[in-house]
């Protein structure tokens, strides 16, 4: 499936180090590796290397983050910038950025701005400046803690604020990604002078908030211990606070145990010489704690005070231990407990590891945020954008691939507030277009006879009443008569024209109807390379697969009693292998060709099931009947009629058959159902199914109309043990999802009419 790619700005005050500059940096990256167009604003920092050398777009403003009149300069300037580079996402991280960011955002007229996101990093002091990270259309919450914070605090629509966690990342923090010679050289630089003692460390800016003065407390209660305590963490930035740090530590005669060793550029290094790490957060909770997660990545225990997002990170007992904050006593006990056993702490750092893997890498978090920014994109492309009318032509709607593209189409319009109307002669599909919101005009445009021709100026009123923006001509008849009645409409008042090519139509002036239109849609490749061919079009001629209603065709979702009901009424048990035939009995398809091979087939025990409505060509119907009885075949091959109920048909069926032969399947949407359903299939090699099916992977291609071929393979699928089939089955499911869904025919059909007919309000004007 097709995935939009975004263009996403980030704005925070600066990049040098912490849980937000890190999490920014990691969605950054992972949108550039992802194909979306990546950008950073800030004051820059250390992280702005780092950001660059993995694709990243870095905008330098110096005093974005800086609390005086020179960051109002950006306003404007970054109103231009998202305007200029059509920017689809604005993400803002850090309150004074955030009111710069929002304000540039509003200046921009409503259908042109980005879609617009807040992220609440921290417990910010509730008052109107911080409210600003409310403003976003999405606000993303880092911890539930941060969710309820929000909630208790602020008037914010409580369906705005989504819950992601912070992440980090898996491939960086991770014991075997780090070669010992980097350990060594931090051991070396820091430890040379405390070999063989426990190490115990907290990373973390030098801040009151961040506990060290308590740690340093708690160590000083110790004294019966042998221990080193590294504090990581810039010591020129905050000074004054550094300062009392060391008269603390001098004061309890700790210079030798504690160590404040600045800024350390290499932390998974770091945390690998910790036989416990320290998060002892005081004055405020942690958001989400970054730290902690990654030193249990690294495979170690935990001590974390018992309030914020530590108490959905750490678990107490299992794979660290939780304190009251503030409290010396406390962290002295868990530290005691945990310098006394070092058996235990390996076990704790196991069980963190394995915790922060499955809930708190840095991709899920990141796929959380793109999914939250496709979602609100999808939503705001869908509400600002003008609602069209759109007229579908077809002879009939009974059965087939055409029609029900058809139905698919009109849904997708329907639950995107766009009209839908379809002309065709009726048929059984005629009630599920209509309960599904789509208007239906009964009118025989699909007759062969000059009859169709008194349609024509019906057609012309039936666009004009409705106003109708897009006609869309699915057949050739149909074609003709939609054709002549657009054009007899002043040109600056006509429709959009779009045809769909949906088959290997011979080719004559008859079959060019299908190339007349402003554009045209080819459902594979094949049928693009037959257009441009035989009629010279290639000028917007769009590719766009037929697709499957995957919330249809999927096992799970196909009950065992529908499954039951149908092996009743067809007579088939569930202890023979069923091959299954569907599709209309007509030559095209090559059912006597399948009831010819089965006469090679040396595998027994089979059921063969034609599916088709027998009444439908009764003709054929007849001569397939005769093929039956005069081989012999009555025993164990069943023509069942019309199934109104195909994916209970596939979730019977072991193998599904295509045998076209006369003309390829143009795409061969009854087979990628199939495939949708888990089946294993069988193909003739031509048309469309060269495009779907893969040999060897996703099931078996013969050589069209070949017996003993086809006889061959169906020996061979027959005799493949039950896991390779399995196998073939969940190829064939990934395959569907990756390319052919209905809902991303649906949306790049949509897509392509939008394209065409912004081009052709830009003519107009002219």
């Amino acid at each position: 499936m097709l995935v939009q790619k975004l263009t996403v700005v980030q704005l925070l005050p600066e990049l040098e180090e912490g849980g937000v500059e890190g999490e920014t940096v990691d969605l950054a990256i992972y949108l550039a590796r992802n194909g979306h167009r990546s950008i950073v604003i800030s004051g820059g920092g250390r992280l702005v290397k780092q950001l660059e050398e993995a694709g990243c777009i870095h905008v330098q403003w110096d005093y974005i983050g800086e609390k005086s009149f020179r960051c109002l300069q950006y306003i404007l300037k970054l109103k231009k910038f998202l305007i200029e580079e059509k920017v689809d996402v604005l993400h803002l991280r850090s309150r004074l950025p955030a009111w710069i960011g929002y304000l540039s955002w509003k200046l921009i007229p409503e259908d042109q701005r980005p879609s617009l996101f807040t992220t609440f990093h921290g417990f910010y002091s509730v008052n109107s400046y911080s409210c600003i990270m409310t403003k976003g259309q999405g606000v993303v919450a880092v911890s539930e803690t941060i969710r309820e914070h929000i909630q208790d605090n602020y008037k914010v629509d409580p369906r705005k604020i989504k819950l992601i966690h912070g992440g980090f990342d898996s491939n960086k923090f991770s014991p075997q990604s780090v070669d010992t010679a980097r350990v060594e050289k931090l051991r070396q630089q820091w430890l040379t002078q405390h070999a063989g003692k426990p190490v115990i460390v907290l990373p973390g800016r030098l801040t009151l908030w961040k506990g060290q003065d308590v740690l340093i407390d708690a160590l000083a209660r110790l004294s019966k211990h042998d221990f080193v305590c590294l504090l990581v963490g810039d010591r020129e930035e905050n000074a004054s606070f550094t300062k009392k740090l060391r008269e603390r530590i001098s004061s309890l005669r700790l210079h030798n145990k504690v160590l404040l060793v600045g800024h350390c550029s290499d932390m998974p290094a770091a945390l690998l010489l910790a036989d416990v790490v320290v998060s002892a957060s005081s004055t405020q909770p942690e958001a989400f704690g970054k730290v902690a997660i990654e030193a249990m990545a690294m495979g170690k225990p935990v001590i974390a005070t018992s309030h914020g997002g530590s108490l959905e990170t750490v678990i107490d007992g299992k794979t660290g231990w939780l304190i009251p904050p503030l409290n010396p006593e406390a962290l002295a006990d868990a530290l005691a407990e945990a310098l006394d056993s070092p058996e235990k702490c390996v076990k704790l750092g196991q069980d963190g590891r394995l915790r922060v893997l499955k809930y708190f890498t840095a991709k899920i978090m990141c796929e959380k945020t793109i999914s939250l920014y496709l979602e609100l994109h999808a939503e705001k492309k869908q509400t600002g954008q003008k609602r069209i009318s759109v007229m579908q032509l077809l002879p009939e709607l009974n059965s087939g691939g055409v029609e029900r593209g058809t139905l698919e189409m009109g849904r997708h319009l329907v639950q995107n507030k766009h009209s839908s109307i379809v002309v065709s002669g009726g048929g059984r599909l005629v009630e599920q277009l209509e309960s599904e919101g789509s208007l239906h005009v009964n009118k025989s445009i699909g007759s062969k006879t000059p009859l169709a021709l008194l349609h024509i100026w019906p057609m012309r009123r039936l666009m004009k009443a409705h106003h109708i923006d897009i006609l869309h001509l699915r057949s050739r008849m149909p074609a003709w008569v939609g054709y002549i009645a657009w054009l007899s409409i002043p040109k600056k008042k006509r429709p959009l024209l779009i045809t769909t090519f949906h088959g290997f139509y011979s080719v004559n002036a008859y079959s060019e109807i299908m190339t007349k239109g402003e554009g045209v849609i080819a459902v594979s490749n094949s049928i693009k390379k037959h257009i441009n061919d035989n009629y010279n079009r290639s000028k917007d001629v769009r590719l766009v697969f037929r697709g499957v209603e995957i919330d249809s065709f999927t096992p799970s979702r196909v009950s065992d009693e529908r499954v039951e009901k149908l092996r009743t009424a067809w007579g088939v048990n569930n202890d023979q292998p069923i091959i299954m035939l569907p599709g209309r009995l007509t030559r095209l398809k090559g059912q006597e060709i399948f009831l010819k091979s089965l006469l090679s087939v040396r595998t027994r025990g089979y059921v063969a099931i034609l599916v088709g409505d027998t009444e439908d060509n009764p003709g054929y119907t007849a001569e397939l009947m005769a093929v039956i009885r005069s081989n012999d075949l009555q025993d164990f091959v069943k023509m069942v009629g019309h199934c109104s109920d195909m994916p209970a048909a596939f979730k019977i069926a072991d193998i599904v058959l295509s045998t076209s032969s006369l003309e390829p399947e143009a795409f061969g949407r009854t087979t990628v159902e199939a495939m949708a359903m888990g089946c294993p299939v069988i193909v003739t090699g031509h048309g469309g199914s060269l495009e779907t099916v893969i040999p060897g992977d996703n099931g078996w291609i013969v050589k069209p109309s070949n017996i003993q071929e086809l006889a061959a393979a169906i020996d061979e699928a027959l005799n493949t043990p039950q896991k390779r089939l399995k196998e073939i089955g969940e190829n064939n499911q990934k395959r569907v999802m990756e390319n052919f869904t209905a809902s991303a025919m649906c949306e790049q059909t949509f897509s392509f009419y939008q394209e065409l007919l912004e081009r052709q309000a830009v003519s107009l004007k002219k």
